[in-house]
């Protein structure tokens, strides 16, 4: 007969013993520890390597060299690239290279803005400029917070001796009322030229844009084509004033002074020498550098014969109508 001994009861401890562990706990408790180590130390270095103070400067470079205008607005605040994008695609345009970013400076007290100072080229001309930052006030994917170029991107100024259209880059501008014109562009270099036009032209001219404000000035002068076909619609007009000049009311350079001339015949000895020139005010004006001469021919009382040559000048304005040089004599 087996007799079962029975085990003493473990004393019951009058204090509350530790928790203990199950080895399934340990293992979820080490994996989630490991994973919000790991996942704070990417959100570092992400934060440290991709949306730094430096990022949208390298960024808006970059867009610029591929000629990304979309791209290079959305570095920026607020900007919108849609007047520029073909100024900035043309062949004409040249992207800054070189890029360094020399240093970065805190010039705010709550840490919101930085000031980047870089060094770049466009073309063969080195040239240094601050670019102002701020810090993203939305988060990216939650977590990120980065940065902008808060300035606003530079003006080119155009001023011409006359109000015509320009051309930026082949991009047309229309002329204000003030002779100015002014393009937001991007940092690079671009060609200024006045718009096709029948009447006048300039030599082109090429201005490299940093972060600042540039201007450029176009000098125009009229072509050598409109002074011919100036010069051929005057010896029309003037033709026109053979029969026109011997009406009691005309708008010609001459005129009869004696009434009682019978059958009148005008004729042109000489031409007046015409010359375009710019107004006061921009306009076309044409102006006689040297008189013409026409005689009057015909009866006079009692049916002598009459002939008396006067000089006289010619001026007026030019103008261009549906692409074409039109003549307007005062």
């Amino acid at each position: 007969m087996t007799v079962e001994t029975k085990q003493p009861d473990r004393p019951v401890s009058p204090f509350v013993e530790p928790w203990q562990p199950t080895q399934r706990a340990v293992i979820i408790t080490v994996v989630a520890v490991t994973l919000v180590i790991l996942l704070s130390a990417m959100t570092f270095v992400v934060q440290r390597i991709w949306y730094t103070p430096e990022s949208p400067v390298d960024g808006y470079f970059r867009a610029l060299a591929d000629r990304d205008a979309d791209k290079a607005s959305s570095y920026l605040t607020g900007d919108d690239s849609s007047a520029t994008a073909a100024i900035l695609t043309s062949e004409q345009y040249v992207a800054p290279t070189d890029l360094k970013v020399q240093g970065i400076e805190d010039d705010s007290d709550d840490g919101k803005r930085r000031t980047a100072k870089v060094s770049y080229a466009i073309g063969d001309t080195k040239k240094t400029g601050e670019v102002s930052l701020r810090r993203s006030e939305e988060l990216s994917f939650g977590l990120f917070r980065g940065w902008s170029i808060s300035e606003s991107r530079p003006s080119l100024e155009i001023t011409t001796s006359a109000p015509i259209a320009v051309q930026v880059n082949g991009a047309t501008l229309e002329a204000d009322p003030e002779q100015s014109l002014r393009a937001t562009v991007f940092p690079g270099r671009y060609v200024v030229d006045v718009a096709d036009n029948p009447l006048l032209e300039t030599d082109p001219v090429t201005v490299d844009v940093g972060f600042d404000d540039a201007e450029a000035n176009l000098v125009t002068r009229i072509k050598e084509t409109a002074q011919a076909e100036v010069d051929k619609q005057i010896k029309e007009y003037l033709k026109g004033c053979l029969v026109e000049a011997t009406k009691p009311e005309h708008n010609c350079p001459f005129s009869m002074g004696y009434s009682d001339i019978t059958r009148p015949v005008w004729r042109i000895d000489k031409y007046p020498t015409i010359e375009l020139k710019l107004g006061s005010r921009g306009q076309i004006v044409a102006e006689s550098t040297a008189d013409g001469q026409a005689t009057l021919t015909g009866k006079g009382y009692g049916g002598t014969p009459y002939a008396d040559s006067t000089p006289f000048d010619l001026s007026g304005g030019v103008t261009v109508e549906q692409g074409k040089v039109v003549f307007l004599p005062d």
